[in-house]
């Protein structure tokens, strides 16, 4: 696999996985109405983190993954759990938009405190630094590491992602992380000196782009696995 093809594919995943709401994106929302004008900055950081973290894992992941190549089975069953996962997961997006029960009340409000339940002991942890807070609160995250050991997975194996292809194995690194940088960076800025730059329609429709991708591109990786078998 060249570096477009797999960079293509994983750009719009990462940024789908980046939008979603959870203890990273509430951590960006503190420190970049902590930052105001100096918020692109929390943004950059907070993408240097998840990036640093994510390389390493990605390292792991292929060094466990090499003798998969070698395995149809274990490959099979790794493409149509990743593939499955991926469309799991943009259907939830899907019905979630559908039902009006994507949150964004944290682009029109300004009281941060009362929008999260926080108390002061548990603001308290918000205070480090953004690339080590993005590390904490990614790594506490089931979803990424889920992610990762089955639909990253099953990314890696089908692009042919290893060590011996740098071509590919760069366009996953660079696609995913990327996406995560083009939306933390927008975000915290738009967040720090107006949310009005990002509307909840705006959001949720670039919430149902990713989302549709995601499914999409799980089908295309459950089903091109199992036609592998005929």
């Amino acid at each position: 696999m060249s570096f477009w093809s797999v960079f293509s594919v994983i750009f719009l995943l990462g940024l789908g996985g980046a939008m979603s709401p959870g203890t990273l994106m509430t951590y960006t929302i503190f420190k970049s109405l902590e930052a105001k004008q100096k918020a692109w900055l929390v943004g950059l950081f907070i993408s240097l983190g998840h990036a640093l973290i994510e390389f390493l894992l990605i390292l792991l992941i292929l060094v466990g993954a090499e003798s998969l190549f070698a395995n149809p089975i274990i490959f099979i069953i790794i493409g149509v759990l990743g593939g499955s996962l991926l469309i799991f997961f943009g259907l939830q997006i899907l019905l979630d938009v559908i039902r009006e029960k994507i949150n964004t009340s944290f682009l029109s409000s300004n009281d941060f405190k009362h929008d999260t339940g926080m108390d002061d002991t548990k603001l308290k942890l918000y205070s480090r630094h953004p690339i080590l807070g993005s590390i904490i609160f990614l790594m506490s995250n089931p979803h990424w590491w889920l992610w990762w050991t089955t639909a990253g997975l099953s990314i890696i194996v089908e692009n042919s992602v290893n060590f011996t292809n740098p071509s590919a194995f760069w366009g996953l690194i660079v696609g995913k992380e990327l996406g995560v940088f083009l939306w933390y960076v927008s975000f915290a800025t738009a967040i720090g000196f107006s949310r009005k730059f990002i509307t909840p329609k705006i959001y949720k429709t670039i919430f149902v782009i990713c989302a549709l991708f995601m499914v999409g591109y799980g089908a295309y990786l459950a089903f091109s696995t199992l036609f592998a078998l005929i």
